[in-house]
């Protein structure tokens, strides 16, 4: 996991360097504990709207796990 290898830093790195075009997939790995992988897709580019809250979700797919569940639930 070096800079050898052509990857970027994830604290230096914008949005439109990650992707640079519409149709532009990764996979992002949250949480190395759990491995908690999301497909992400850039399906288009448009104008900022002024005082809009950016990034934007604009589809998920299932249900979205607890990230810090209490230890007694998990029995």
């Amino acid at each position: 996991m070096g800079e050898a290898d052509g990857s970027l830093s994830v604290k230096r790195t914008t949005v439109i360097q990650g992707f640079p075009k519409v149709g532009r997939k990764m996979t992002f790995l949250f949480d190395y504990g759990d491995e908690w992988r999301f497909r992400v897709e850039l399906v288009g580019m448009g104008q900022k709207v002024p005082r809009a809250r950016y990034p934007k979700n604009l589809a998920s797919v299932g249900q979205a796990p607890e990230q810090y569940p209490d230890m007694e639930d998990e029995d």
